[in-house]
């Protein structure tokens, strides 16, 4: 089996957790877009995590707005996988199994044992507060654990999957202060942590806030640490959605476009995910993403800075 997943921490997680109990002998990782652009060859025997569904695969598991509002989600299902709007994909890979643990012949008795002991329940509740953007301040100021860890994966480069499928195989197998020792881990750990002055500098001249909207436009540099998104929010506690323009590393050409919620601020009411399929993209309802030719960028931004702006007072 043939595991296809997104390079984050919660795409690494469901790595973890589907590499313990079914015969995953190879690897995939993309992005959604290239999902939703029916630009991936999935074939029988794949299991999808954290990724837009396609009908050919053997297992599926989701959480994302857009598959729901798409009508390809579907309640957990023996043989099948599921989809519910949880705060991470690994929380539905962990239900599926948990919930149905005679659903595939593949199984693993260890590791079903090892989904019931309570390392695997802080995994989970630490992917939750990552993927579903419910860290602390201090989580944020002064990352550690899981947190750190998952600063640690760009999702970019396709010369980091190494890094990518090391982390599954450790997240699996070994403790939290047996991953954070690794040494490339560790390596990787304090280099976000030496980052985090400068990116802050880096954010405060940059960013602009406009009325409610935290503003980021970096088409014109590279330059910008890669390094805890969740800062931002920190510095701008006033704006209460952030608003992220860059070149997209993957696509020529083209323009990457981000949307959240301040994870300190959620005031906003708009539906991030839905309002993002209107230009090929989507996601959660507090935060999505979405990839636009760079001839029709600039009519994408605005139209999306008009739909998150809320009146001045």
């Amino acid at each position: 089996m043939r595991l296809v997943t997104r390079p984050d921490f919660d795409g690494i997680v469901c790595g973890a957790l589907i590499t313990a109990v079914e015969d995953i002998d190879s690897y995939l990782f993309v992005e959604p877009k290239f999902m939703q652009d029916g630009a991936v060859d999935i074939r029988p025997g794949d299991v999808i995590a954290n990724l837009p569904y396609h009908p050919a695969c053997t297992l599926w598991f989701d959480h994302h707005f857009t598959n729901e509002a798409s009508g390809f989600h579907r309640p957990i299902v023996p043989g099948r996988g599921g989809f519910r709007l949880a705060p991470s994909a690994a929380r539905v890979v962990y239900e599926y199994y948990s919930q149905a643990p005679s659903a595939s012949p593949t199984l693993y008795a260890d590791g079903l044992r090892m989904m019931r002991t309570d390392r695997i329940t802080t995994l989970l509740e630490d992917t939750d507060k990552i993927d579903g953007g419910t860290l602390t301040r201090d989580d944020v100021l002064d990352p550690a654990g899981y947190v750190l860890i998952s600063m640690t994966i760009y999702g970019k480069e396709s010369a980091e999957e190494p890094y990518w499928r090391r982390l599954i195989d450790l997240i699996r197998d070994r403790s939290l202060e047996e991953v954070v020792d690794d040494p490339e881990v560790d390596r990787r750990c304090r280099r976000i942590l030496g980052l985090q002055e400068r990116l802050r500098r880096q954010l405060l001249e940059r960013v602009e806030l406009r009325g409610n909207v935290i503003f980021l436009d970096l088409r014109d540099t590279e330059d910008l640490t890669d390094a805890n998104r969740f800062l931002l929010y920190t510095l701008f506690p006033d704006g209460n959605i952030s608003m992220k323009v860059s070149r997209d590393s993957q696509r020529a050409d083209t323009t990457a476009i981000s949307v959240g919620y301040n994870i300190f601020n959620t005031t906003s009411t708009v539906n991030v995910g839905e309002l993002l399929t209107h230009y090929g993209g989507g996601g959660h309802r507090v935060v999505g993403s979405c990839r636009v030719p760079d001839g029709r960028a600039g009519q994408a931004i605005e139209a999306i800075l008009r739909h998150i702006a809320e009146p001045a007072s």
